[in-house]
């Protein structure tokens, strides 16, 4: 019998198809299986107090005054496992500031690609290695259908961009492949702001059959991200049916049916952009095939939820390598410099902003 009766899962557990929705309610309708189950936004200035068989799960955030970082903080827990996105790039600025918390942390589920783990040894989150688990996303299929049947003709083919314009998501590359090549059609879904040489469709709700009917117009989805832990567009893309083309920062390497773009020379990725166009619709259908397979046999949540609920259950807490002075003082640098600093202006008004709305919905 299970010696754990309540999990507080602090996640996002709405409706939307999209991540963080998916993964928080996803986790929820497992987990409620077998536990009693109560969620918080990760957002929210609050305190949760332990009961005795109690476990702690969830998304941390960068502002030390919201629900995991002070909870986690709290002694009782039976177990306390931060699940999160992880980039261990060279900059830190994703991470640094959990690593104030992190000793508190029995295990941390990594949500991040291949390709960062290889890298977590020559990172400055080395030291946090015996606590993370490596936890790959997923999709569901019946939300992303495979409406991709054709591609166009050698030369003709077109690349779709889906996301925001945040600094890693390294756009200003992408405007400058498509100015490079003005012969091939770019677009981008996620956005109400221009990008150049680029056509904008903006925001778009992916569950509708008229944005299926704009995405299947396109062969390939590219992302060119400077430090993005593993865009879940990319498992997206494969499940309706594009071959997705990613910059290895994306989290993404050594899959055949995801091909690789470097980031670090324009010609480069032209010379990439321009083998693609001239692949044999034969070899872009066995990569259709190979992508189909990789979600049936791994980036599914049925995976993904067990992982999860084989941590709750461990007893294993390995802790903390010890981490030098000048990686201390490095991440304590880093977390000031990121751009998610939670004292910056902005950071905080939000905060603020949104709890008020917190309260305001409990009066109501």
């Amino acid at each position: 019998m299970s010696r754990i009766k309540r999990v507080h899962l602090i996640y996002p557990v709405g409706n939307k198809i999209s991540t963080p929705d998916a993964i928080g309610r996803n986790i929820k309708q497992y987990l409620e299986k077998f536990y009693e189950v109560i969620t918080y936004n990760y957002d929210e200035y609050r305190t949760i107090h332990p009961g005795e068989a109690d476990v702690l799960i969830g998304h941390w955030h960068p502002n030390p005054f919201t629900v995991f970082r002070m909870s986690a903080k709290i002694k009782g827990w039976k177990r306390v496992i931060v699940i999160a996105p992880f980039c261990p790039d060279p900059t830190g600025w994703h991470n640094a500031f959990g690593n104030k918390v992190i000793d508190k942390c029995d295990r941390y589920l990594a949500i991040t690609g291949n390709a960062w783990m290889k890298r977590l040894k020559d990172s400055p989150f080395q030291h946090w290695e015996p606590t993370i688990v490596h936890l790959d996303l997923a999709v569901d299929r019946v939300d992303f259908p495979f409406i991709k049947n054709n591609f166009k003709p050698a030369g003709k083919r077109s690349f779709l961009y889906i996301g925001h314009t945040a600094w890693c998501k390294n756009t200003s590359f992408l405007e400058n492949l498509a100015e490079k090549l003005p012969e091939i059609d770019f677009a981008w879904m996620g956005g109400a702001q221009r990008l150049k040489n680029i056509k904008g469709f903006g925001k778009l709700d992916f569950s509708k059959v008229d944005a299926h009917d704009l995405i299947k117009e396109f062969d390939f989805l590219i992302t060119v991200g400077t430090s993005d832990a593993n865009p879940t567009t990319i498992l997206e893309a494969m499940a309706w049916g594009l071959i997705p083309v990613c910059s290895i920062q994306s989290g993404y390497e050594g899959f055949s049916g995801i091909r690789n773009i470097s980031i670090d020379n324009v010609e480069v990725a032209v010379e990439t952009i321009n083998n693609l166009q001239s692949i044999s619709e034969e070899k872009l259908r066995k990569w259709q095939q190979v992508n189909l397979a990789e979600l049936e046999n791994h980036f599914n949540w049925d995976r993904f939820c067990k992982q999860v609920s084989a941590e709750i259950e461990s007893k294993d807490s390995p802790g903390l390598a010890i981490p030098s002075l000048k990686t201390r003082l490095f991440l304590l640098f880093a977390e000031w410099k990121s751009p998610n600093f939670w004292a910056k202006p902005n950071n905080l008004y939000r905060f603020l902003k949104t709890n008020l709305k917190y309260v305001l919905q409990n009066q109501g």
